[in-house]
């Protein structure tokens, strides 16, 4: 490695930390993105939705919302495009493929599409939890 001065290294410090900033601005910012949601549902279907995080794939920006009943992720992008996550890809599926398969067995979970994941859902799941003798790590 060479020597660099304290100056140089000053610099390459002030740039790395804006790079890290704006990649953090653009990726992992904490401001959701629904509009991609409710372009391909019906609003009363999107209350048992959480916006997780977004990534940029191939040109892309594909945000991940995950309901919280199911527990299964829709993974949608800007241009209306769905998407199910394979280990280090992401393959362009039908929205209404990607829509069922978030939704699926929901009924048997004692929810419909339009159930609400809010605080009132989530301490009745965990007093049920309760109920059946497990215990419930919040």
């Amino acid at each position: 490695m060479t020597d660099i001065t304290e100056e140089e290294r000053q610099r390459l410090i002030l740039e790395v930390s804006r790079k890290v900033d704006a990649f953090r601005e653009e990726y992992l910012s904490d401001e959701p993105d629904w509009d991609p949601l409710h372009a391909v549902l019906p609003m009363e279907h999107c209350n048992g939705f959480m916006w997780m995080y977004r990534i940029e794939w191939r040109g892309e920006t594909i945000e991940h919302y995950k309901h919280g009943i199911t527990r299964r992720y829709l993974l949608l992008d800007h241009s209306g495009h769905a998407y199910l996550y394979r280990p280090d890809e992401y393959i362009e599926t039908p929205v209404g493929i990607a829509v069922e398969l978030v939704f699926a067995d929901i009924t048997s979970m004692g929810a419909t599409r339009e159930t609400a994941y809010n605080e009132a859902y989530i301490r009745e799941k965990h007093r049920k939890t309760r109920e059946m003798g497990w215990t419930v790590i919040s």
